[in-house]
């Protein structure tokens, strides 16, 4: 069984759940919907959830920091499981300037990726705010477990300021 510390950060009265391994972080929610929802992205997940700000400490700090707007980039170590193909696309992904957007297509056209795959990555990525996916505009998110063109829009407001 696999331990993750957890903790949260919140914003605008909306709380926001993370977790992270020994290796580093690896999942944060939707604002307001509870830890539980990690199990939408890592189903197999068999985990003790430890609350331990010793270990969430520096995560935290980052997280908040990028919210509060003084913060583009993360230098946080990450543990993401997911395919190859993912991680290429949100290696893509992470190159778009902060406060800048991608259409979709344009982004598949650039890149050379299907727009199912990316879509898919998109609405699947474990870690909004540091994979800043919401830079990529035009997603149905409608089958997705990240139903958040409010928070995206949210996220894109706060990085144009």
């Amino acid at each position: 069984m696999e331990t993750l510390h957890w903790d949260q950060v919140e914003y605008q009265k909306q709380k926001i759940y993370f977790t992270c391994t020994r290796k580093g972080i690896n999942f944060i929610n939707n604002p307001n919907t509870g830890i539980s929802n990690i199990y939408n992205f890592y189903p197999k997940l068999d985990a003790e959830f430890v609350f331990n700000r010793k270990v969430t400490e520096e995560y935290k700090i980052q997280l908040r920091e990028y919210i509060d707007g003084t913060r583009k980039y993360f230098e946080v170590p990450v543990d993401l499981s997911t395919s190859e193909l993912n991680k290429r696309i949100y290696q893509k992904i992470s190159d778009i300037d902060y406060g800048d957007t991608m259409d979709i297509k344009e982004f598949c056209d650039t890149y050379d990726f299907k727009e199912l795959d990316v879509r898919d990555a998109v609405v699947t990525n474990p870690l909004i705010l540091i994979i800043p996916t919401h830079r990529i505009v035009n997603v149905d998110y409608s089958e997705g477990y990240r139903k958040l063109a409010d928070f995206n829009n949210l996220l894109l407001d706060l990085e144009r300021k």
